[in-house]
Formats: C-alpha cells, structure tokens, sequence
C-alpha cells in the first residue's frame, strides 16, 4: 500500500518536474521564474514577504536572491533591516518571457489532467494546508 505522503510527494515531484521542462530554456527553475513574476506584480517586495508569500525558509529566498542577483535579474536595497527587492531592466523583459512561459504550462497542465480536476485538487490542497496550519 502506498502511503499518502509518497502520493503527494510522487504528484508534487511530477508537476514540478513539468514546470522546470518549461523553464530550461530560459535557464532558471521554475521557483526562481516564480520568485521574479512575484516581484513584478509587487514592483518592490522584501526579501521577508517573497519568504512567507512562497511559503518557503528565509535562507533559501537568499540563496535564490543571490543568483537572481549575480545574473542581473534584480536590484536589491536594504532599508534597516530589511532587503527589498525589484527587478532590473534585464529582469524587467525576462520576467515579461516567464510568465507567458507559466502561463501556457498552466493551460498544458489543465489539458493533460482536466479543469475539474485542478480545480478540485487545489480546493482540497488550498484546505488540507489551512487545516494543518491551524
């Protein structure tokens, strides 16, 4: 019998693997596109708010704002003690190429497992996390 951890998990490493497939070409994972296509929506974001918005540690978002940065996608400033983050004219017209990138993955997604599904499985996904955060 399968346990419901290796199920999600195996589901979770497919989707992840799709998305980074439609990524490759632009050379970055598909956290780090997520990470960019963030800030653009926010213009400027703290390094704090990209954390708790991708649901991921503190140390990671450094990690993945050090090599954004070192490729000359963002700008970073720190304001006391936080860093803030916008994109640089180079992110600027890359980030503008990953979200039409995310969004058709998107819609490849929902052709291959169908609309009622992505929709009751992130429903169900979207609950299951609020009720092991309570």
């Amino acid at each position: 019998m399968t346990g419901y951890h290796q199920l999600i998990n195996t589901f979770s490493r497919e989707v992840s693997s799709f998305f980074d497939d439609k990524f490759k070409e632009a050379g970055l994972a598909t956290s780090y596109a997520e990470l960019l296509i963030l800030v653009k929506k926010n213009e400027e974001v703290s390094q704090k708010q990209i954390a708790i918005s991708m649901n991921l540690a503190p140390s990671t978002i450094t990690r993945f704002i050090a090599k954004l940065d070192k490729k000359g996608l963002i700008a970073k400033e720190r304001r006391g003690k936080e860093i803030f983050i916008e994109l640089s004219e180079k992110g600027k017209k890359l980030t503008v190429e990953l979200e039409q990138i995310y969004n058709q993955a998107e819609e490849e997604l929902q052709e291959i497992l169908g609309s009622k599904y992505i929709e009751t499985t992130g429903k169900l996904f979207e609950f299951g996390a609020g009720l092991m955060n309570d």
